[in-house]
């Protein structure tokens, strides 16, 4: 019985937005299931699909870089902070940065801040750009 009000609880988050594993364990823990039902709960909604960590964290690594233009290090200490495995972290944003235009995305922040020069790489740095992302664009023609 109380397998199924956690269930039905954690669908419920999952409905609104999707949630990495240890987010989901904390929540159902704050509403008063016990451990051994939580841990339970998520096996089944992992089984399902419906919990998927990799899945996660990918679609948080794209809203972070794309959307609110974060660069690797910033993302990789968020999701540390959600608690998601080092490993899964490292996977999604190798796939990530593969597949986006970093270049392109540095460009249009410092585009957006009207930056150059020392400034310019000293905001990509504290938006979590790496020292080898931002010479690449600087290499590719942006003042820096």
């Amino acid at each position: 019985m109380q397998l199924n009000e956690a269930l039905k609880y954690a669908k419920r988050l999952l409905k609104f937005r999707v949630r990495s594993k240890a987010e989901l364990r904390d929540r159902l823990l704050m509403k008063g299931f016990d451990p051994k039902t939580v841990e339970a709960a998520l096996e089944s909604l992992e089984k399902s699909g419906f919990l998927d960590d990799e899945k996660f964290a990918y679609l948080y690594a794209d809203d972070m870089l794309i959307v609110h233009g974060y660069g690797p290090l910033r993302i990789k200490m968020k999701l540390k902070q959600l608690k998601v495995d080092e490993e899964v972290i490292e996977r999604v944003l190798e796939r990530i940065m593969k597949e986006t235009d970093v270049k392109q995305i540095m460009k249009r922040l410092l585009e957006k801040e009207k930056l150059k020069g020392p400034e310019a790489r000293e905001y990509l740095f504290r938006r979590g750009f790496t020292a080898k992302e931002i010479d690449l664009l600087k290499e590719g023609g942006v003042e820096m």
